[in-house]
């Protein structure tokens, strides 16, 4: 899926502040699994696009952290009802693989978030917001810092709802 961010990230209270429309904002702001959320309504599907060791860009290392050696990039569309309704993108060190949480390694087609929630494993220190467009849409996105054992990994997900905002 081609996306392009188009605007800078922005804090939580910049994000509320610019976003009026509710519906996305609830998808935002979600606490919990978004698999759980699509599941609760939907007939849920992940379509795997890729999970593969990669170099990334100077900024996405930036909101990961400094010295992680080898990045694991996993990409995938949720969908609901046959519709996608999720593009996300986890950058996961292989450092955090094998010191932090093995099962990092081995999700293959099964969704992050069905152990991303396991509190006392993952911990949550940074989320950022930005818009993002295709060819003729714009949607609202979400980053996500995590810690497994003092070891990093990152998480965006763009919502596939489209927003004039």
């Amino acid at each position: 899926m081609k996306l392009k961010q188009i605007s800078p990230w922005i804090s939580n209270k910049a994000m509320q502040n610019k976003l009026q429309n509710k519906l996305i904002k609830s998808w935002l702001l979600e606490e919990g699994p978004i698999t759980s959320r699509i599941k609760s309504n939907e007939i849920f599907k992940l379509n795997l696009l890729k999970e593969q060791i990669e170099k990334v860009e100077q900024i996405e290392m930036d909101f990961l952290g400094k010295n992680l050696g080898q990045i694991k990039i996993r990409e995938v569309i949720l969908f609901g009802d046959e519709e996608p309704r999720v593009f996300a993108r986890s950058l996961i060190p292989v450092k955090t693989i094998d010191q932090g949480l093995s099962k990092l390694g081995e999700l293959g087609t099964k969704p992050l978030g069905d152990i991303l929630f396991e509190k006392e494993i993952f911990k949550k220190i940074d989320i950022v917001f930005a818009k993002f467009e295709n060819s003729k849409n714009i949607f609202w996105g979400r980053k996500t810092k995590y810690l497994v054992k003092t070891l990093p990994l990152s998480v965006m997900e763009v919502f596939l709802i489209n927003s004039n905002e």
